[in-house]
């Protein structure tokens, strides 16, 4: 386990929560957070993916003792893995959004890259290149 910071709460509830968080990031690709607590668990959201990369049965009880639900260590070591399958690193992107009102925490999205949106307007995009006229 990687060193994380303190995030003002005891071991066993930061450890829970960001168990909690890289679960629910890789059931629904994107979440919106405070930055702090962003920062701190991309770098285990993407260990969780290289591990589903690997796609060994030592990765899949690794990443099981880790993220919460069996449904999301599928996803990782499918659809994510083979997302991702090219790429060397850096699964994850932080976009800040707003300041939180009642404690002013800044506040962020963070999400896998080439989500499912992405993926679907880039396609529509390619699509939409492709004129009619080219068929006939």
């Amino acid at each position: 386990m990687t060193k994380l910071r303190k995030l003002n709460r005891a071991t066993c509830h930061r450890m829970s929560m960001v168990r909690t968080m890289v679960s629910q990031l890789a059931k629904h690709e994107r979440i919106e957070t405070t930055v702090a607590k962003a920062k701190e668990f991309h770098r285990l959201a993407d260990n969780m993916v290289q591990l589903g990369k690997e796609g060994t049965l030592c990765g899949a009880r690794r990443a099981g003792a880790f993220v919460r639900g069996n449904d999301v260590i599928h996803k990782l070591f499918t659809e994510l893995a083979y997302r991702y399958k090219d790429r060397a690193g850096g699964y994850t992107r932080m976009l800040r959004t707003r300041i939180r009102i009642g404690d002013a925490a800044p506040m962020a999205y963070i999400e896998f890259l080439f989500h499912l949106l992405e993926l679907f307007l880039h396609s529509a995009n390619k699509l939409s290149m492709v004129s009619p006229a080219n068929f006939f």
